[in-house]
Order: structure tokens, then C-alpha cells, then sequence
């Protein structure tokens, strides 16, 4: 749709980056994941070769069902790490401007409203290359999800995307 209204302009998707402490959480759930899953596997000689006098009951319960202890540990581990890695951002940037921000707004933008964002700011463009004066931004876009300096990039989780 924007190809066909805004010919030459380039949509670029990309993924908002989370925060620092989300991907720190989402590693640590992995090693739990990993160590649930050995525990379940090799738990009981783990314990001896670490001189433990006798297995504890929860790895005694985590080896009784190899299986359906470490599909759960695997199966819930990953659904946490994802959920923890999710920024739910529908961010739209042109040349560096912010035209939309899910994040800001809390709701997906309408086709109309990226439609006209986008337009306003091709000519705010179009004026600032003509010498006209141009209004800066208040905000700076997340590192990797600049627009290019020919286009539209829009930027957010996979998932949360419509096609435009």
C-alpha cells in the first residue's frame, strides 16, 4: 500500500531491542531450563559425585518422568524467555522521525494514520531540502531501527505486524 501511494519508498522491518535486564532475565530462564534438564537426566549422579549423602526428592520426582519433565522444563522455559524478550513495540520511523510509537501510544497505529504521518513528513522533508524550516523531534529512535535515508522503516516484533 505505501509503494503504491509513496513510489521509491522502502519499508524496512526490524525488531525493537529489549532492555538490558529482559535479556539478562531470558538468559538466566535458559540456564534454568538447561540445569532442570540435566538435573532430570543425571541428577542422581550429580549428587554423588558431589558427595551428597542422598538424592533429594525433587530430582528423585524430576527422574521418575524423564520425559514429561523435560518437555515441561523445555516447553515452559522457552515460553518464558520469549515473553521476557517481547517489547510489544510497533514503532514507525521515517528518515529518522518518529511517525507512530505503539509503545508510547498503546495501540497499533490505523492505515490512515501511518498513511498521513507519512505523508506530513515527506513534505516536512521536501521543505527542509528547499531551505524551509523543519521541526526537530523530541525523541531519538532505538538503536538499528532508523529509517533509511530514503524510506520508512518500521520497526517492532514480528508477530504484532500487519502488512502495509
Amino acid at each position: 500500500m505505501i509503494s503504491q501511494r509513496f513510489p521509491g519508498t522502502e519499508v524496512v522491518g526490524s525488531n525493537f531491542p529489549p532492555s538490558a535486564f529482559a535479556v539478562a532475565a531470558s538468559k538466566a530462564v535458559n540456564v534454568g531450563t538447561f540445569a532442570a534438564m540435566g538435573l532430570t537426566h543425571f541428577g542422581d549422579q550429580l549428587c554423588a559425585a558431589l558427595g551428597a549423602p542422598a538424592t533429594p526428592a525433587f530430582v528423585a520426582n524430576l527422574q521418575s518422568n524423564k520425559m514429561g519433565s523435560t518437555m515441561g522444563a523445555w516447553f515452559v522455559g522457552n515460553t518464558v524467555s520469549q515473553n521476557l524478550l517481547n517489547t510489544g513495540a510497533f514503532e514507525v520511523f521515517y528518515d529518522g522521525e518518529v511517525l507512530f510509537s505503539k509503545r508510547k501510544e498503546k495501540r497499533l497505529p490505523t492505515v490512515p494514520e501511518i498513511m498521513g504521518g507519512l505523508e506530513s513528513a515527506m513534505r516536512r522533508g521536501e521543505r527542509k531540502s528547499q531551505g524551509e524550516g523543519f521541526a526537530a523531534r523530541a525523541e531519538a529512535p532505538p538503536e538499528g531501527a532508523q529509517g533509511t535515508p530514503a524510506g520508512a522503516a518500521v520497526g517492532g516484533d514480528a508477530r504484532s505486524g500487519e502488512a502495509l
